[in-house]
C-alpha cells in the first residue's frame, strides 16, 4: 500500500521490513529523516546530547587549523562574507531590526492594564503606556504614594 513521503511528499511503498516508514528511500529524504531524528533525540537524551558536545569538542581539538585553512582555500567566500557583514552594518546604521529595542526617553511613566483586550495564555498584559507628566520628579519621589495615585491591577 503506497504512502506519501513525510519529506519530499511523493508516494513511495514501505519496505515490508518497516511497515511504519514515514521517508522514502531517496538520499535528500534520508538525510532529512536524519536531521529530525537526531533534533528530537538531542531535545530528549542529556547523555546524547552530552556525548555529541564531547566528540564535536574532540574533533575542534584535532582540527583546531580546519576554519583557517578552510577561508584560505576559499578567498571569495571570505570575500563575499565581507561584504554581506558590510551590507548588515548598513542595515544597522540604517535603525536595529530588533523589535525589543525602545527610542522611549527615560522619565516616569504610568502602565495601564487594559481589560477590554484578554489575556489568551493568562500570564501577559495589553498595557498602555503614558507619560505621567512633563516634568519628571527625581528618583528618591518615584516611590511616593502620591506620585504613583493608580493602585495595582491584579489579574
Amino acid at each position: 500500500m503506497p504512502q506519501c513521503c513525510a519529506c519530499c511528499g511523493k508516494p513511495f511503498a514501505p519496505r515490508p521490513q518497516v511497515p511504519d516508514q514515514t521517508y522514502c528511500s531517496t538520499p535528500v529524504c534520508q538525510r532529512a529523516r536524519k536531521r529530525q531524528w537526531q533534533r528530537a533525540k538531542l531535545q530528549s537524551d542529556s547523555d546524547y546530547r552530552i556525548n555529541q558536545r564531547a566528540a564535536q569538542q574532540a574533533w575542534s581539538h584535532r582540527n583546531q587549523d580546519y576554519w583557517r585553512n578552510y577561508r584560505d582555500a576559499r578567498p571569495a567566500s571570505e570575500q563575499r562574507n565581507l561584504e554581506q557583514q558590510q551590507s548588515r552594518d548598513r542595515a544597522w546604521d540604517a535603525g536595529p531590526a530588533k523589535m525589543d529595542v525602545c527610542d522611549l526617553p527615560t522619565g516616569l511613566y504610568r502602565i495601564t492594564r487594559l481589560p477590554a483586550f484578554p489575556s489568551e495564555d493568562g500570564v501577559s498584559w495589553v498595557v498602555e503606556i503614558a507619560p505621567v507628566g512633563v516634568t519628571h520628579p527625581r528618583k528618591m519621589d518615584a516611590s511616593r504614594a502620591d506620585v504613583i495615585d493608580t493602585p495595582a491591577t491584579n489579574p
